[in-house]
């Protein structure tokens, strides 16, 4: 019994003290992951839906990201948003939902924002974001 024991605990601080990276191997192949805050975001949001004019919220945002690797080069990124923000004209707060996806070829990449408002309001936005130009091309936004 005494061996197995320390066989297990051998084991267990083995895995403990190895870094597992099974997906990044020694070509540059892979990806990496990564967390972050984003306290004072702001997102542009030219939506107009009834009389209600939706133009700019903030708040604070949780990112995740996971950036995709080929030969060391950085080939593609998937990034989900999560926080609220407040319009800063009516003082809805909404939940705050995005799924981003790029592939830098395209020099830019594809989301969507999904926004639910504490005083009835409920948005999806589809939108592309150019890196070249910073700017976002709105292709279509449902309202409730």
């Amino acid at each position: 019994m005494r061996t197995k024991t320390f066989f297990l605990a051998c084991l267990f601080i083995g895995i403990g003290l190895t870094q597992l990276s099974a997906q990044n191997d020694k070509n540059g192949n892979g990806s990496t992951s990564e967390f972050v805050v984003w306290d004072g975001a702001y997102i542009d949001i030219p939506v107009v839906c009834g009389s209600q004019e939706y133009d700019r919220c903030y708040g604070t945002v949780y990112l995740h990201w996971v950036s995709f690797y080929v030969d060391g080069v950085r080939v593609a990124e998937n990034c989900w948003y999560r926080g609220e923000v407040t319009n800063p004209r009516t003082n809805e707060v909404f939940e705050l939902k995005d799924n981003y996806k790029s592939d830098y070829s395209d020099m830019g990449g594809y989301g969507h924002w999904n926004l639910k408002g504490d005083q009835g309001h409920h948005y999806i936005i589809f939108y592309f974001y150019d890196w070249a130009t910073g700017s976002y091309t709105f292709e279509k936004a449902v309202c409730n």
